[in-house]
């Protein structure tokens, strides 16, 4: 019974080898895309649909067959269309009115079960800018609102992937959490009916220790020519 329990076990580190050769020192790209949609039609006041969409680019490198190091690169727009209802009639109101853009390190540590699935987690590094524009109403007078805003983040985030071949992965996302972050935010109030203005500058930071699970995203990974 011994001889059998050895073949099993030889055979199980030669799988991990295997699984090691092929991804100890090999580059990806991954990415990913997702887009929003949502509305809301209140009676009599102000009536909004807003869209978004967002797109991820990473470039990394396996440095062992269990670790996976890069940078990350994202963007988002989002805009939105309002149907307001003043002095008895429906003004119409649309166009972009928020974007954003980032820029990260990420370190991962990988798990494999076997050749096509495994787990990964690890923590990230981000620092990103972020415009809006919103038109509040105010005591009877409107407020165009503009926001510029820079963050510095720490996170941590957990995905699972499947081998779909030796170039493709399909990656997901299972959960990630932000417990640190600082922040800086610029905001330029402009009232339109009584013609004046003003500005705010806001410091910010966040610690939150909370883990947000599920969070399921996916996305697609291709591994470069050695």
């Amino acid at each position: 019974m011994k001889k059998p329990i050895l073949l099993i076990l030889l055979l199980q580190i030669c799988l991990a080898t295997t699984v090691m050769a092929q991804l100890e020192g090999r580059r990806f790209l991954s990415g990913g895309i997702g887009i929003d949609f949502s509305n809301t039609n209140p009676d009599l006041v102000e009536a909004t649909n807003d869209y978004s969409g967002n797109i991820n680019i990473g470039v990394g490198k396996f440095t062992t067959q269990n670790k996976a190091v890069g940078w990350n690169l994202s963007g988002y727009l989002g805009g939105q269309k309002t149907l307001r209802y003043v002095n008895g009639q429906y003004e119409p109101k649309s166009g972009i009115n928020q974007y954003g853009v980032g820029v990260g390190r990420f370190w991962q540590f990988y798990k494999h079960f076997n050749e096509k699935i495994g787990i990964y987690a690890g923590p990230d590094v981000n620092l990103s800018f972020n415009y809006k524009k919103e038109r509040l109403t105010d005591q009877e007078d409107v407020n165009e609102r503009k926001t510029y805003s820079t963050a510095l983040s720490l996170g941590v985030g957990a995905g699972i992937y499947y081998r779909l071949s030796e170039r493709w992965w399909l990656d997901a996302s299972l959960g990630f959490a932000t417990p640190f972050s600082v922040g800086y935010s610029k905001v330029d109030n402009d009232f339109i009916g009584s013609n004046t203005s003003s500005k705010a500058n806001q410091f910010s930071y966040n610690l939150s220790p909370s883990f947000t699970f599920p969070s399921v995203g996916l996305g697609l990974r291709y591994f470069l020519a050695d």
